[in-house]
């Protein structure tokens, strides 16, 4: 309860600056919400890049404060009901009910890259209050770019521990401002469009990402991956731009703001927010046809000070990230690593060359004709009426791939064009070329990086195609929206076209229930799918109340492939889990890789450790110099107890019999022995 009230005290500080923005500077309240959203993300890497954070918690809540006494203040000069639009309303009375409903079923991360980075980065980030590259520790990825960690970080600032699903409330709470945008130019009397547009919005991260029929629980909004929020907030940029009837110089701040934010998602997020930047400077230049002012400037001069803007925030926040990894990492970001071990710049232009050289790799001409098969063949949306298998030539067309996609969505920018008025039709016309031609580098660009970047058999593979391919198709379904919303507004008879949006809408729904069942997703998910995972918490709780602060666990978990090494070192923190070999069967054959060597160790260690074997006589020579003082098992087999049951004073009989987990350890090297610990009954 306390922490549902917590995420409610700050999505009405959200609400709070939304009304504020929107009352003293005009700006839609249908969009306000995504300003602040976009405005938390920037503003808390900002304090982020130089770990600042309990700074960045004081100063966001003292800004709502200050927005509460002016709208107090200011109560007889404010026409309350501008600020109530079907967009804002729908934020408002879906983001409480998605809150309530998280706070009710708690649900926690389950994917492997959840306990890799996203999901424990926001745990380390709130556990210590500083950010995740200043934290020493064993957390395998701290490179990444921070918008969405502490975007979480927001709203985990009040309360006194870390908690899952407030990660899924603050990504889904900036998703319901994203869809918000798509129709905030939507008067009240337009509620016939805003419905089943809301509704297409919800349904969006469903048809674009779910490409076969789910038989386990789809947690789209339950989900801490950066890939569908990083191609909501894409289509948001634009979509927001779009919504705003004057561009106005608070409007084109919120552009600024979204592109930046947007590049501060994930690292592909760069690469869309100047695809964003692009797309809106195109149409402030060369469509938009309003006053434009920046400060002093007017018209075209002012025009192209926001374009300038709008490419300088993205990249103001792309190097000021790589000045924080070198300073805090000592790394560079220019460094894209892989195959090929090139620079960021380098794989661009190395790229482009090999792209129109009449002499190819074999690697290149491969990767390219798998890229172009996968667009026309591989299932990755509901917009699915056949299958990829059949034999039939339309019906393996028409398989939910990209080329489907890509039609619907020119299907909704051709409603667009055909609704619009004289300078809409103009400025769909534009955006459906130029956005068609960012999708096209997009794509390559995405070749370049199977290419250079992934190993042979991973760029043969296509390995997460899906997932680097429809952050755009999302955001570009959501900009075709947020058109065909302004061209319905200002059209007359345009009867027969709302009732195509209905029937869109009507489709969307009949493919979601088509493809997912209410068990198999968030509306009604088995408490069975998390059992599992909150038996191991249990456990770890349990084990963690009879530990000191200073305990460092290794890890045990014979058979591993790494997930379960994830997912302890999660449950576990803050208090240190050995690397544990990274997985795999432990036995006197192990041999130590240098992967597996952990931090910590002299210089000399370290040369010695790797390639050697973990013996009997090595393991207890690993567990001294490691300074593990507990041993905890997830899995334990026969090789294992051959090769160290001697060590054990029970010889494994109390973590065989179910009785604990958790061994002690006492003595060091030839000396040391492994005693159980009673955890109270828990297991």
């Amino acid at each position: 309860m306390f922490d549902f009230i917590c995420v409610l005290v700050t999505f009405a500080v959200v609400l709070l600056m939304a009304a504020a923005i929107s009352a003293k500077t005009g700006l839609s309240a249908g969009t306000a919400p995504l300003f602040v959203m976009a405005g938390t993300m920037v503003f808390y890497t900002l304090f982020g890049f130089f770990d600042l954070l309990l700074a960045a918690g004081i100063a966001w809540f003292a800004l709502g404060a200050l927005a509460l006494v002016w709208l107090v203040r200011q109560r007889k000069n404010i026409n309350f009901s501008q600020l109530v639009t079907l967009s804002s309303v729908f934020f408002v009375a879906v983001g409480v009910v998605v809150i309530a409903y998280l706070a009710i079923r708690q649900p926690i991360p389950m994917e492997w890259d959840e306990f890799s980075f996203w999901s424990i980065a926001p745990k380390v980030v709130k556990t210590t209050g500083h950010m995740y590259t200043a934290v020493p520790g064993n957390l395998r990825v701290t490179t990444y770019v921070p918008g969405l960690i502490l975007l979480d970080q927001a709203f985990q600032f009040l309360g006194t521990g870390f908690v899952a699903w407030k990660v899924f409330a603050a990504y889904d709470l900036l998703m319901l401002a994203i869809f918000a945008a798509v129709f905030a130019m939507l008067e009240k009397k337009d509620w016939a469009i805003a419905a089943p547009m809301s509704v297409l919005c919800l349904l969006t991260p469903f048809l674009l990402t779910v490409y076969l029929r789910v038989i386990y629980v789809s947690t789209v909004y339950m989900s801490s991956y950066a890939d569908i929020p990083m191609g909501l907030l894409f289509g948001g940029a634009v979509a927001f731009y779009f919504a705003q009837q004057k561009k106005t110089p608070i409007a084109l701040v919120g552009a600024v703001l979204i592109v930046t934010a947007e590049s501060l998602t994930k690292d592909m997020g760069f690469a869309l927010a100047l695809i964003a930047a692009a797309l809106i400077g195109f149409d402030l230049l060369f469509v938009e046809k309003s006053e434009v002012v920046l400060f002093k400037l007017r018209s075209w001069w002012a025009k192209i000070g926001w374009c300038v803007l709008l490419v300088v925030g993205p990249f103001a926040a792309f190097f000021g990230w790589a000045k924080h990894m070198s300073v805090f990492l000592n790394v560079s970001r220019f460094e894209v690593g892989g195959a090929e071990e090139m620079g960021m710049v380098q794989l661009v232009f190395t790229g482009i060359i090999e792209l129109f050289s009449p002499n190819k790799s074999e690697k290149f001409v491969q990767v390219m004709d798998n890229m172009t098969r996968a667009f026309y063949a591989d299932s990755l949306s509901m917009f699915s009426l056949g299958s990829g298998q059949s034999s039939n030539l339309l019906l393996r067309l028409l398989n939910g791939s990209g080329l489907i996609v890509v039609c619907v969505i020119l299907t909704l920018l051709l409603i667009s064009f055909l609704c619009g008025d004289r300078r809409h039709k103009i400025r769909t016309a534009w955006f459906a070329l130029l956005s068609s031609l960012g999708f096209v580098a997009f794509y390559i660009f995405n070749a370049f990086m199977y290419v250079y970047v992934f190993k042979d058999f991973q760029a043969e593979a296509l390995v997460s195609y899906n997932r680097y391919i429809y952050p755009y198709y999302l955001g570009w379904f959501l900009m075709a929206l947020a058109l065909v919303a302004t061209a319905l507004k200002h059209t007359g008879p345009a009867n027969v076209a709302r009732l195509l949006l209905l029937l869109i809408a009507v489709g969307g729904i009949w493919r979601f229930t088509s493809f997912v069942r209410p068990q198999l997703c968030i509306i009604d998910y088995p408490d069975s799918y998390f059992s599992e995972m909150r038996r191991k918490s249990a456990n770890v709780a349990a084990a963690k109340a009879v530990m000191d602060e200073d305990d460092k666990v290794f890890f045990v978990s014979q058979g591993d492939d790494g997930m379960a090494w994830f997912v302890y070192y999660y449950e576990f923190y803050p208090v240190l889990t050995d690397y544990s070999l990274g997985g795999g069967t432990l036995s006197a054959d192990a041999q130590l890789t240098e992967l597996a060597v952990p931090n910590g160790l002299t210089e000399q260690q370290h040369k010695e450790y790797v390639g050697m074997k973990l013996t009997r006589e090595n393991f207890q020579r690993y567990l001294t110099d490691t300074g593990c003082t507990k041993l905890y098992f997830d899995k334990v087999d026969g090789i294992f107890e051959e090769n160290y049951g001697d060590l054990f004073t029970d010889g494994l009989a109390a973590v065989k019999n179910g009785e604990t987990n958790l061994y002690e350890v006492s003595g060091a090297e030839d000396a040391l022995r492994l005693s159980p610990v009673d955890m109270g009954g828990v297991r």
